[in-house]
């Protein structure tokens, strides 16, 4: 099951709320981590990039990752003061990741788009850079 469908499928508090089941979420959301596009997800928090999960734990409890950065997603002219990581944690207790549209979002952190198909999508539009449409189905989608 993808984003979209558990969308459809569950109400809004069941996954969107700011805290929940953390069994119900882990049962849910695990699996969106173990069918990932090349290990890769759509990541944004102080920048947006297309990013290599490694090392994935998903326990009861929590996800966790190494995220390492692989493509970064800019549009127009940015500013940086500090350098863009090349590799961080991410994580999640299972009670507070939700659902976001149509990504995944602990409480005011990062958010992040797991869908395979939408993940290679992006990729091959970034490479191609098709930077706005790719935004456009990420942390511009409507």
């Amino acid at each position: 099951m993808n984003i979209s469908e558990l969308n459809k499928k569950y109400t809004l508090g069941e996954l969107t709320s700011t805290e929940g089941d953390k069994n119900l979420r882990y049962e849910l959301l695990s699996p969106l981590f173990k069918n990932l596009y090349e290990n890769k997800v759509v990541y944004h928090e102080r920048f947006t990039s297309i990013v290599l999960l490694e090392n994935i734990k998903l326990t009861p409890d929590l996800f966790e990752a190494t995220a390492i950065n692989y493509l970064l997603i800019e549009a127009g002219r940015i500013k940086r003061y500090r350098p863009l990581p090349e590799k961080w944690s991410v994580g999640a207790n299972w009670k507070f990741l939700r659902l976001s549209g149509n990504c995944l979002s602990p409480y005011s952190s990062w958010l992040m788009w797991t869908d395979p198909e939408l993940v290679e999508k992006v990729e091959k539009l970034v490479k191609a850079e098709l930077i706005i449409e790719a935004l456009k189905l990420t942390l511009n989608a409507e």
